[in-house]
């Protein structure tokens, strides 16, 4: 985990927070007791099927791309 799980969380952004339940949680999970893996697990379950199911980012526009749409604009 590279960012603040707090801020990831409380940023406002749904994937970010989601990818910081995701790391917080697989990580959980490597050092869980026996007896709560497989609650730790579930709850690892449904951060990855609501991640899944966000929509694909778009990838951010080189400069040339956004220079040639301006271009085309005017």
């Amino acid at each position: 985990m590279d960012a603040d799980p707090f801020a990831e969380i409380t940023s406002g952004d749904h994937r970010k927070a989601l990818i910081a339940m995701r790391d917080k949680l697989a990580a959980d999970f490597v050092a869980a007791p026996p007896n709560v893996v497989a609650q730790v697990a579930a709850r690892l379950q449904a951060v990855l099927e609501a991640l899944a199911a966000l929509p694909a980012e778009k990838p951010e526009k080189s400069t040339a791309e956004k220079m040639r749409e301006r271009w085309e604009a005017s």
